[in-house]
Order: C-alpha cells, then sequence, then structure tokens
C-alpha cells in the first residue's frame, strides 16, 4: 500500500484506523482504513481499494464537525460546505475531535 503523501508545506497533525460509512444500497456500511489530519486537510483512505483518497477535502471546505453514539461507539461526522458528510467510528474518535478543534474546525 503506498503511503500517504503529504504536500508541500503541509504538516501531519495526526492519524489512525477508523472506519467510514458510505451508502451501499438502502444502508451505510463501515469500511475500515485510515484518517489524516494535517494543517491543510483531512483525508481518509480505505484500506482494501487502492487508488485515490477516498475523501480529500481540504480545511477551508469543511463547515464542523459533530459527535454522536452509534451503540457502543462514538460517531465524528464531517460535514463539508457542499453538504457532503463523512461518519466516522474506532479508537481514535476522541483525538479526531481534538485533532479538528485545534485546527479551528468548528464543533457543530
Amino acid at each position: 500500500m503506498a503511503k500517504f503523501q503529504l504536500n508541500p508545506e503541509e504538516t501531519l497533525i495526526g492519524s489512525g484506523m477508523m472506519s467510514i460509512y458510505l451508502k451501499q444500497g438502502l444502508s451505510k456500511k463501515p469500511f475500515q482504513g485510515n484518517i489524516y489530519i494535517t494543517n491543510q486537510r483531512a483525508c481518509f483512505k480505505i484500506s482494501m481499494m487502492p487508488g485515490a483518497l477516498d475523501m480529500d477535502l481540504p480545511l477551508e471546505d469543511i463547515r464542523g464537525f459533530s459527535v454522536s453514539g452509534v451503540a457502543i461507539f462514538t460517531q465524528v461526522t464531517i460535514h463539508s460546505r457542499t453538504g457532503e458528510n463523512y461518519s466516522f467510528t474506532g479508537f481514535p474518535a476522541k483525538k479526531l475531535q481534538g485533532w479538528l478543534m485545534q485546527l479551528g474546525v468548528q464543533k457543530l
């Protein structure tokens, strides 16, 4: 698997293994991968799918994030300014919230 590539002048704030929930038919299903939060963008790459990033969202395109509970898990949803929502669960959910707040992303 290719290593995550930083852009020039980009610094990694945090990363970790998480699951993203994507629509499959009438429901949403989890796909494991890695989230990367940098000083310029939020990215996610599904582990089993080669190729481009599955989410590559510049910070200026992030409207904010929300937090909810799914069963016993914390779910963090990143909301884009265009209305797209990216929902994540996993061990670093609390860290993800901190990384986003550190960058000035508003909690909705």
